[in-house]
């Protein structure tokens, strides 16, 4: 029970990975607040995590691109909880793989808005709710082997991981002085729902063996050793790890 009395708020966590990590923080003592936009998912999340621990998860539909649904989550989430002590940026969307000659320009608004303003607009507040409580906090951002590299995705999906990243050090920078820490997990390849995000039903193992660049065999990321890592990087243990970037893909772009 390593964050019993904490507070985390993860998005994008009625399924895949995000709800990997936010059951995990259930498991280790946390109260915990997950958002989604996915109905069927949410339902399910509250059906199975929620109705078990009333008292400790809360669960709140949830565009991350609006301002005011942003606004409604954070103060759901203190009127519960007050503040929190973790930020978790777990939900995220693919593009449709396209470099940039043919980058349709909705896509590449949506992927941004998603990918990369959303996770910033909840930095924002998540810092400014531990500035305020005058307490600790811990920023995860989940990037992607794409913020380093050229060609595990499209165009609009590379820079807004790009992005993250640098958003990731930039909070890193600023705040440490304050107690706040901002890291970063590039993941490889998961098994995860955001494939139904993928346009053309393209998906991130037909992509990796379409280009031959990758063969995945062996080095798909576990979700629940992920959530794992995520815990730890929120918790006091990972205190001198700050704007770090830390590789899940089991060396694969390390060949």
């Amino acid at each position: 029970m390593s964050h019993q009395g904490k507070t985390a708020l993860v998005t994008g966590a009625a399924g895949g990975l995000g709800r990997a990590i936010a059951e995990n923080f259930v498991a280790e003592g946390a109260n915990v607040v997950i958002c989604d936009i996915n109905d069927q998912l949410l339902a399910d999340f509250k059906e199975k995590v929620v109705s078990a621990n009333p008292e400790r998860v809360l669960a709140v539909k949830c565009d991350i691109t609006s301002e005011e649904a942003l606004d409604n989550l954070f103060a759901e989430a203190e009127k519960k909880f007050g503040h929190l002590d973790y930020a978790v940026n777990s939900a995220g969307i693919m593009d449709r793989f396209d470099p940039a000659g043919d980058v349709d320009k909705a896509v590449w608004d949506r992927v941004f808005a998603v990918n990369l303003t959303a996770p910033a607009m909840i930095i924002k507040r998540a810092v400014n709710g531990f500035l305020k409580a005058q307490t600790k906090g811990a920023v995860v951002n989940i990037a992607s082997i794409a913020a380093f590299t050229g060609f595990a995705s499209g165009a609009a999906y590379t820079a807004s991981k790009h992005g993250l990243i640098g958003l990731t050090k930039n909070t890193a920078a600023f705040y440490r002085s304050k107690g706040i820490r901002c890291n970063a997990v590039a993941a490889g390849a998961m098994q995860t729902n955001i494939a139904s995000s993928m346009a053309n039903g393209v998906n991130q193992e037909g992509m990796a063996l379409s280009t031959g660049h990758y063969n995945w065999e062996g080095a798909w990321c576990d979700l629940s050793k992920m959530a794992k890592l995520v815990a730890y990087l929120c918790s006091d243990d990972s205190s001198m790890i700050n704007g770090a970037m830390i590789t899940t893909d089991g060396g694969i772009t390390s060949l």
